[in-house]
């Protein structure tokens, strides 16, 4: 009988296929998840190398053992469960040990030494794999190739981690994918090559065993749920990097209050505007912008509401950007904005949208502000042919608005350039003369009337400039409002005027004018304890004059804050009155033909001789002024006696009717005047002129 020896090397194609899918798939994500790796630190380093061993394990596991069983040997198959276990034990160790060495030592040698931990780890799984796999036939294996498979393993492992921690890009990718899958399949298939399974020719060819196939696909199966979760797990932490790195970008290119684009990111934008006017031959403007009364909002209300005003002003801002326009808020109350167009009359429309909402009312809690601004603009490349020379220009057009009473908005002249430089360094210089002592206080004497005594001095603030000689008044608090110093420079008048007083004989006062932005601070009567008490001046001889238009800023706050000074001991003292804002000043100037007294004033005369006295003045102050009067709310005789008695020009009140669907008849006669009330008893009745009463709704 012949002994002829014959060698069947067959694979089933689907298992063989399936193989190699889990292997490409399996060696892309697990050299992206030792990317990873190298990208983390701490307990999250640790999570990723559990997951690189996890995909890396169970793919290269997976690949040899579907690979395997798609193998027909032409003779009966056994697997040994205990060398089975132990492969993939082996991959489990050998992966997390060789990224880690390629990762903490990195570089060539790192990623030579985790190769050769990787591809013995991937033999010796193979080769664990081999003896599990019993073949009752004679197997002889050709050692120099079984030596080549290991040297492939070790070579293409090295070059997938060498490339794994390279930058990644497409081209890295597709490079790490196929040396990993080399590395796997290469060993494997060699591997194969060298066992050789020999056939007698009285044995018996064996058809596919179904068993192996349904083991072998439940293995792919497993193995491509735990890639996917790799996979899943990656993109996922890929897509939070992406919110994350968005997220922070957006963060350092926005302003954290307001939300607007911050310094970095108009800067950005300017950039790009001057390549793109350069190339189109096209315009655009920078505006600044200044919010005028914002230290003084701060100051008063406090930093709460300066954030309000803020975040009002960018909601607006952002709410009237169109195309090509554009807004950022650089710090503080400093805003700017980029307009891009040749017309001339769709720039001065973005900057009148500008201006209205910066003059547009700001609620805050149960009162209302309004901020105004300044609004500068320089049009590059006409103003400017370079991006600083554009936003210097456009800050000095903006600080000449901010200088000027009577325009709020300045487009950039040549001229300025000059007038800008001077104004800030007056400003410097009285910054230099506070600190300096180079500012002075004149006292102007107060006396008494009918006997000529002195009652008072008022504290006069007074510069000496060494170049320009004496500075007026004036001009010292508008370069302080401008300078954001009338609070310091406020306080050093309180406190010289305190200590000055001090060696006054008698009883003279001191009177000393405050600015509204310093009245109306919440500390302010604080300050001026705090001064009488270092200075040693008692508080009756401090007198805080005020004016009108303090009051008429924010009404009740001045009120609050005039009655704990009052309570101090101090002297209060409207100051200008009459003047050009007062309300005498408004009657004398409007061509009003009549004065409405009000109704609360009138509900008071009966009992309150003070007020009674002033509807008394009231009336004689409109007839001085040729202006008829007419008082409200007249319920009762006494108050109409009054009013008779003072000759008012007119009256309306419930006594005289009510309100009606329809007017009453004019010949509604009448009431009698009733007896002069107790409060005007003891003052002669002026001559009265006829009075007529109109019953009025």
């Amino acid at each position: 009988m012949s002994n002829h020896i014959y060698e069947l090397r067959v694979y089933n194609p689907f298992l063989l296929s399936g193989a190699l899918i889990v292997c490409v798939l399996g060696a892309w994500i697990t050299m992206r998840l030792v990317a990873r790796v190298s990208e983390t630190s701490g307990r999250q380093r640790v999570g990723w190398y559990f997951l690189t061993a996890m995909a890396g394990a169970s793919f290269v596991w997976c690949t040899h053992f579907a690979a395997m069983l798609a193998y027909h040997a032409g003779a009966d198959v056994n697997l040994d469960p205990q060398y089975t276990v132990l492969s993939l034990v082996a991959m489990f160790v050998a992966m997390p040990c060789a990224v880690m060495v390629a990762v903490r030592l990195r570089g060539r040698g790192g990623c030579m030494l985790g190769g050769i931990i990787l591809g013995l780890g991937i033999a010796s799984m193979h080769y664990i794999g081999m003896a599990a796999y019993h073949i009752d036939a004679p197997v002889v294996w050709n050692m120099p190739l079984a030596i080549v498979s290991v040297l492939i393993g070790i070579g293409l492992s090295a070059a997938a981690l060498l490339l794994a921690l390279r930058p990644v890009s497409l081209r890295r990718e597709i490079e790490m994918t196929l040396a990993m899958v080399g590395a796997v399949a290469g060993l494997h298939f060699t591997g194969m090559a060298a066992m050789h399974v020999t056939m007698h020719p009285h044995m018996q060819m064996l058809h596919d065993n179904e068993q192996f196939q349904a083991i072998g696909f439940a293995v792919i199966a497993g193995s491509m749920l735990t890639i996917i979760a790799g996979i899943a797990c990656f993109v996922i932490d890929g897509s939070v990097r992406q919110e994350s790195y968005d997220e922070l970008h957006r963060m350092a290119m926005s302003d954290a209050l307001t939300g607007l684009p911050n310094r970095i990111s108009f800067n950005e934008r300017l950039n790009q505007e001057v390549a793109t006017a350069d190339q189109n031959g096209e315009q655009f403007a920078v505006i600044g912008i200044d919010l005028n009364k914002f230290k003084e909002i701060n100051d008063t209300r406090g930093h709460a509401a300066g954030d309000v005003v803020l975040t009002t002003l960018a909601g607006r801002f952002s709410a009237l950007l169109g195309e090509g326009e554009f807004v950022a808020r650089l710090g503080g109350d400093e805003f700017i904005a980029i307009h891009r167009t040749s017309d001339q009359a769709e720039l001065h429309d973005f900057v009148n949208r500008i201006q209205q909402a910066l003059n547009q009312p700001i609620p805050i809690d149960d009162y209302m502000v309004t901020s105004g601004g300044s609004i500068g603009v320089a049009v590059y490349p006409v103003d400017a042919t370079d991006s600083e020379t554009l936003i210097s220009r456009a800050d000095l057009a903006m600080y000449r608005a901010k200088t000027d009473l009577q325009h709020t908005i300045w487009y950039y002249e040549s001229s300025l350039d000059q007038n800008v430089r001077e104004r800030r360094a007056m400003g410097d210089d009285l910054r230099d003369a506070m600190t300096n002592g180079q500012l002075s206080l004149f006292f102007q004497v107060q006396t008494v009337v009918a006997t000529g005594a002195v009652s008072g001095y008022e504290a006069l603030l007074r510069w000496e400039h060494p170049v320009r000689g004496s500075v007026p008044p004036t001009e010292i608090l508008d370069l302080a409002y401008e300078n954001g110093l009338i609070i310091e420079l406020g306080e050093w008048v309180l406190d010289q005027a305190c200590q000055a007083a001090v060696g006054w004989d008698g009883d003279v006062r001191v009177a000393v004018n405050m600015s509204a932005s310093q009245f109306l601070l919440p500390r302010f009567a604080d300050t001026v304890q705090a001064t009488l008490a270092r200075t040693g001046l008692p508080a009756g001889r401090l007198v805080i004059e005020i004016t009108e238009a303090t009051i008429q800023r924010d009404r009740p706050r001045a009120l609050a804050m005039a009655r704990k000074v009052h309570a101090l001991g101090v002297r209060l003292a409207l100051d200008e009155f009459g003047g050009p804002k007062s309300v005498l000043s408004m009657l004398r100037e409007f061509p009003f033909d009549k004065i409405k007294i009000d109704r609360t004033l009138m509900q008071q005369v009966g009992t309150d001789p003070a007020m009674a006295e002033l509807v008394r003045s009231v009336m004689i102050a409109g007839h001085a002024l040729q202006v008829s009067v007419l008082a409200q709310g007249i319920e009762t005789p006494a108050q109409l006696a009054l009013l008779s008695s003072e000759g008012c020009d007119e009256g309306q009140g419930y006594l005289l009717g009510r309100p009606a669907h329809a007017p009453m008849a004019a010949t509604v006669p009448a009431p009698a005047a009733p007896t002069m009330p107790q409060a005007f008893a003891a003052t002669p009745m002026r001559a009265a002129c006829a009075p007529s009463f109109y019953p009025a709704a």
